[in-house]
């Protein structure tokens, strides 16, 4: 009961509040890369995780081993991050799109993982390493203090998610990409290269993630375990209904809720307090949030 009268407390609410938002947006961001593969080439990427690590690492690499300006930081880690997104596209799903298990990409993406987290090894070390906010310090509302970084996670992360809203949605460039993804066969026919729209969704993918990376590693530190985080990403798309963009996005902000919450009652167990949650969600309603009945979809 003591944690529920801490939790209470109207600053220790809002405050946790602000943190949990911020840390949903960061699932938010793994999470919509997740929807997108899927619905794109039917693939549950289980490399996400490592792939907002390694987002970390590069931004940690530019902004303190080559020592870029942040102005030339950040189009620099754009251009990495579509260099990795093409690399992962061509070793762990092209050559395999064709095989006869179907699995078989499924699985890549789990080496893809293992590969990507010894790589980071070896190039940066096993030390986590120190990454500065973008902005320090913190704005006092009354006795409330709230830490900028967090706040920018936030609007970043709302940013990035109605961009992607206004790719897929309002311009013809996402319309054409989603053709491509519903239908290959047709869409070929009609003209639309396949192998770039793939690519592209490639590129949206890891550089969600990525960017997520860099906006959580003054939180967390730059180290290997970031890719753990992947968990509550999947925990988030569960929750909301697997497939559904906007379910994808509710659950994950669920997800970061919870996980801050639960911090006024154990430090230790709070992961599995986030799954104790899923379990509940799924035992009432097992299609997610926003989730469709396979009789509903029939």
């Amino acid at each position: 009961m003591q944690g529920l009268k801490i939790l209470l407390q109207p600053n220790v609410f809002m405050q946790l509040t602000i943190n949990g938002v911020a840390m949903g947006m960061i699932y938010t961001l793994m999470a919509m890369g997740l929807i997108l593969l899927i619905r794109a080439i039917g693939v549950m990427n289980f490399a996400q995780g490592e792939l907002l690590m390694l987002g970390a690492f590069i931004t940690w690499g530019l902004t303190y081993q080559v020592k870029l300006p942040f102005v030339l930081m950040v189009p620099a880690a754009m251009l990495c991050f579509a260099l990795v997104g093409v690399i992962f596209m061509f070793v762990v799903y092209w050559p395999l799109r064709t095989a006869s298990y179907p699995t078989a990409t499924v699985i890549s993406t789990m080496g893809a993982a293992m590969v990507i987290r010894e790589i980071a090894t070896i190039t940066w070390g096993s030390l986590p390493l120190v990454s500065a906010p973008l902005i320090k310090g913190v704005i006092r509302v009354g006795s409330l203090r709230l830490q900028y970084q967090y706040l920018l996670t936030i609007v970043i992360g709302a940013v990035l998610i109605f961009l992607v809203f206004v790719l897929f949605e309002k311009l013809y460039a996402g319309k054409i990409m989603q053709a491509a993804a519903q239908d290959k066969y047709a869409a070929e026919l009609l003209g639309i290269p396949t192998i770039l729209t793939t690519a592209v969704t490639y590129i949206i993918v890891v550089t969600l993630a990525s960017i997520g990376g860099y906006m959580i590693a003054p939180v967390f530190l730059v180290n290997v375990t970031l890719g753990t985080l992947q968990l509550r990403a999947f925990a988030g798309v569960v929750t909301g209904g697997f497939g559904s963009v906007k379910g994808a996005i509710v659950g994950s902000l669920v997800i970061g809720l919870v996980e801050s919450y639960s911090s006024t009652f154990t430090t230790t167990y709070k992961d599995a307090v986030v799954f104790l949650v899923l379990i509940v969600v799924l035992l009432f309603r097992p299609q997610g949030l926003f989730g469709e009945r396979v009789a509903d979809k029939a």
